[in-house]
């Protein structure tokens, strides 16, 4: 089965992808193997990030009375599956973000507190990244790291008729900070008081004032600028302010999935522009699915349009250990597969499109890594 055209991959893609097939099995597809060596290489091989995890699993687990989901429950399946690094929304728009709570600040606070603790529970399998120093630089099977994302930036909002001077309208962008806050996602899935989001389309306008002075205070502080769900218009803004990489943690292109939501070459090339990263995502909750093959697809399209440097993996789906009521869960093969088992497979269909155990690396944590010791303190 054919996902895209050899125009919409690229001319380097589509005659390597003439060398022939592999039947993996779980994956959906007929895989094309490249020429040349292939990799070897699994996940527990290179340092992994996953690019955004949602927290309906954890939220999930408290709703039927556990005590300390991510030690007893999260965490030994990440470690099964090689995961070093996990990108963990702390609140924001998503109501499920913030507990159940309706008010945006306190609830992103609450379950700030709530993260924290269970991080805390875990002892020394569990940690959060704040600086640089805590990047880790090899494969570690005995401990996670969290870095902390606020999905939508409305929390720490304020009234922009507040007559407010630049420190207080900046207050709570920095008390987040300090505990332990290194990125936000600019908007979720609605226009805020910083930009316009992908729902927007095809109306939307740039950053506004205070989105402007927001990205100039993250770049000071040493930030990761989320970009996932911003209009193309606000992203390319974004691109143009920011003076260090702005990141799309998950989100697909276009015209692979064909929603307002996915990026467009120009969006691509802005990010890349930036020395940013652009993670694509398993998709079950939408048409078109994106089963493995079809990200690969999007992978060799970026890398030819960009460079594999500026690749990533937001997420691939979740887990067999993962409760019912997640989104989609157990739609497809892939909600039946172990962490291990979901990174293992994809991992193999890179090394049939011809991805070196150098470029794998890149593109299952390497690019995330560079980013943030680029712009962590």
């Amino acid at each position: 089965m054919s996902y895209a055209t050899g125009e919409q991959i690229g001319r380097r893609s589509f005659l390597r992808a003439m060398g022939g097939t592999v039947v993996l099995p779980l994956l959906d597809s007929i895989v094309p193997v490249g020429f040349g060596p292939q990799s070897r290489s699994g996940p527990y091989d290179h340092v992994s990030v996953h690019g955004h995890m949602d927290n309906y699993e954890l939220g999930g687990r408290f709703a039927k009375g556990e005590t300390a989901p991510l030690r007893d429950f999260m965490l030994p399946r990440f470690l099964e599956g090689g995961m070093d690094v996990v990108v963990m929304p702390i609140g924001g728009t998503v109501l499920k973000g913030r507990g159940g709570n309706q008010q945006m600040l306190q609830g992103t606070l609450q379950w700030l507190e709530v993260i924290l603790r269970e991080i805390e529970k875990a002892g020394d399998k569990a940690g959060v990244i704040r600086s640089r120093a805590d990047l880790p630089s090899v494969p570690d099977r005995s401990k996670v790291w969290f870095f902390l994302d606020m999905e939508g930036a409305e929390p720490i909002q304020v009234n922009p008729e507040s007559g407010l001077g630049r420190d207080q309208r900046l207050a709570l962008l920095r008390h987040f900070y300090r505990l332990g806050l290194r990125g936000v996602q600019l908007t979720h899935h609605e226009r805020n008081y910083i930009a316009d989001a992908h729902t927007m389309e095809p109306r939307a306008g740039g950053l506004t004032p205070a989105g402007i002075e927001i990205i100039e205070e993250m770049n000071r502080l040493g930030m990761m600028v989320g970009v996932a769900h911003m209009a193309g218009a606000s992203l390319l803004h974004a691109a143009e302010v920011s003076t260090a990489p702005i990141v799309s943690t998950h989100t697909n292109i276009n015209p692979f999935v064909d929603t307002t939501r996915q990026h467009r070459d120009p969006e691509i090339r802005a990010i890349a522009a930036t020395g940013g990263v652009i993670a694509v995502r398993y998709i079950v909750t939408q048409q078109p699915h994106t089963p493995y093959p079809l990200l690969v697809d999007e992978i060799d399209y970026m890398s030819d349009l960009v460079g594999v440097e500026h690749v990533g993996i937001g997420q691939l789906g979740y887990d067999k250990g993962h409760p019912s009521g997640g989104p989609g869960l157990g739609a497809t093969e892939v909600e039946q597969m172990t962490i291990y088992e979901q990174w293992d497979s994809f991992m193999q269909l890179l090394s049939a499109r011809g991805y070196s155990d150098d470029q794998i690396g890149l593109i299952v944590g390497g690019n995330f890594l560079r980013v943030w010791k680029r712009i962590l303190k």
